[in-house]
């Protein structure tokens, strides 16, 4: 691969500060700040800029500036939705794929990787939201599907995944390392199990999105 294009490396460093939150969501800045701010001239910047408006990061408002998208109930209801989609169709292709066998002996390896770090890192909420994004995106590599993967990362970009704590601590933690448990065991158990338990964690992130 060549040298990144001046839009490509704009376009990376303004993705890292929205999903980092050096840009926060429903703030407003300009392409003026943001060219100075990566020493840009504002070309590249506004084509980066508006890749990310049809990525659904930002909106460019006329003669107003660029408005760093909060995210709306809604919203995040029809992102999070994707990724069950994406989940079940991975599992059900993963179900005829894979001997059963071999199922079972994953949901064990991951239950036991999921009690190791609630034992060391139990109150590291940050550990455990990898830890759930890493078992989601490791179910869909086995669908070996490169465009679910690509999906998958732009959806919880765009939903702020690592700073979504909240479900992690008191009073939602238990309930959701409940909900993770019994989506890990359910993998070894059949394709409509997962669903039934997919089901119930998504409508957990979902309350408790933030």
């Amino acid at each position: 691969m060549g040298t990144p294009t001046l839009r490509q490396q704009a376009y990376v460093m303004i993705h890292e500060w929205i999903v980092t939150g050096k840009l926060p969501k429903g703030t407003v800045t300009s392409e003026v700040q943001i060219s100075r701010s990566l020493d840009m001239s504002r070309t590249p910047v506004r084509a980066a800029l508006q890749q990310l408006e049809l990525e659904g990061y930002l909106r460019i408002v006329s003669k107003h500036g660029i408005l760093i998208l909060d995210s709306s109930s809604q919203r995040v209801s029809d992102l999070l939705e994707l990724i069950a989609s994406l989940e079940l169709f991975a599992v059900n292709s993963i179900w005829i794929s894979m001997q059963q066998e071999d199922l079972i002996a994953y949901s064990n390896n991951k239950k036991e990787a999921f009690q190791v770090l609630l034992r060391s890192e139990g109150n590291n909420g940050a550990a455990l939201i990898q830890f759930e994004y890493d078992m989601l995106l490791e179910i869909l590599t086995l669908c070996h599907n490169t465009e679910m993967l690509t999906l998958f990362r732009n959806v919880t970009a765009r939903l702020f995944w690592a700073l979504n704590e909240k479900r992690w601590h008191t009073p939602y933690h238990l309930e959701t390392r409940s909900h993770v448990q019994e989506l890990i065991l359910s993998l070894g158990i059949s394709a409509d199990h997962f669903r039934t338990a997919l089901f119930v964690y998504i409508q957990h992130l979902k309350q408790t999105w933030t």
